[in-house]
């Protein structure tokens, strides 16, 4: 083992895979006698920063959002002060699944890569990251997943996560994440789509239908804060990272993804870009296969999607003050379907930590 004192754990969770994965690694440090800290950065609130006197070694644990960091954990990262620590490591989780008895691997993209890249430029020396394929909390795209594979992934990732720990801890470096690589650079342009456009997009599917009496929950336990009341019902703003903690956890079942709202946006959206796009065309006579247009009119692409949708949902928000038509966007959301499960994250084994497990 190298000379580190302490191990401090950061990380963000929606639904309690990365969570999990972060108590099984904290169980593993105790047991070698480090003190360690872990430490939900949730609203990037309350933070826990080591002292250099601790000799610290820093793990950064988190989800896969669109083939990246979820954007909350970069955030943190790139204002993450230098010269705390000389080693960090990394751990991504991401959509695993399982067809029968085989288990299917998630996407990284660029989720471990790009913190790799900024803990790097401040000084810090990466010596592990490793993708672990926790079941796929994603509702919007599928049901959840049914609780026998849940507990199987659960097993599995755990033994996969505590060796992994063993490793790091006993100074060797892991660089599972790099198995990888060919597919995720294939699919790392996605994880830019995602971020400067595609997540805005996603932040405004979410709804709250009749069943929904403003416990507050989901405003209270949304990790970015981006849950408000506006006309005495929940409202998503631009800010929400689709974690999926406040669907999969609302204890009424009030939370829904409208797939038909998000189509109705897609459609309209596409109907005023092309229009848009025909009248520049027509007025400086542009050439549409030029290089420069191409990226000039993706940028307003982009910035046309952000700007319909909002004003889109804050419209449709208004008018789900009426129950006929909160039940119709209620009646094209699949995750209203009687059958379409939330998801809730697989049983864990007590561990033996007496970390300070921030909530």
């Amino acid at each position: 083992m190298e000379n580190w004192k302490s191990l401090y754990i950061y990380f963000i969770s929606g639904t309690g895979n990365a969570k999990a994965s972060s108590e099984w690694i904290a169980d593993e440090a105790d047991k070698r006698g480090l003190k360690t800290v872990v430490q939900r950065i949730d609203r990037l609130e309350d933070i826990v920063m080591p002292a250099l006197e601790d000799k610290p070694l820093i793990c950064f644990a988190f989800p896969t959002h669109g083939f990246n960091a979820a954007p909350i954990m970069l955030r943190f990262i790139a204002g993450f002060p230098p010269g705390l620590g000389r080693e960090v490591f990394l751990l991504n989780t991401r959509a695993g699944m399982k067809l029968y008895k085989l288990f299917m691997p998630g996407l990284s993209g660029v989720a471990l890569m790009l913190p790799a890249f900024i803990l790097w430029l401040k000084g810090y020396r990466c010596i592990g990251f490793r993708p672990v394929d926790l079941p796929s909390n994603w509702i919007p795209l599928h049901p959840g997943i049914k609780k026998k594979v849940i507990d199987s992934l659960f097993i599995r990732c755990e033994r996969i996560v505590r060796n992994f720990a063993n490793k790091i801890l006993t100074g060797k470096k892991v660089y599972r994440g790099l198995y990888s690589m060919p597919v995720d650079m294939i699919v790392s342009p996605l994880a830019l789509a995602y971020y400067i456009g595609g997540r805005f997009f996603l932040a405004k599917m979410f709804i709250a239908n009749n069943n929904c009496d403003n416990c507050g929950l989901c405003i209270q336990e949304c990790p970015t804060s981006s849950i408000m009341y506006v006309g005495n019902r929940p409202y998503w703003k631009l800010t929400c990272e689709s974690c999926m903690r406040c669907l999969n956890r609302c204890p009424r079942r009030a939370i829904e993804a409208s797939h038909g709202m998000a189509l109705i946006f897609w459609i309209i959206y596409t109907a005023v870009n092309a229009q848009l796009f025909l009248l520049i065309i027509n007025i400086f006579h542009v050439q549409p296969d030029i290089w420069w247009w191409i990226i000039v009119s993706n940028i307003i692409g982009i910035g046309g999607m952000i700007i319909v949708t909002t004003f889109l949902y804050r419209i449709f928000h208004s008018a789900m003050g009426l129950k006929p038509v909160r039940y119709l966007f209620w009646f094209t959301s699949l995750t209203a379907l009687p059958f379409w499960k939330r998801y809730v994250p697989g049983k864990r084994n007590n561990t033996r930590n007496k970390s300070v497990l921030s909530q």
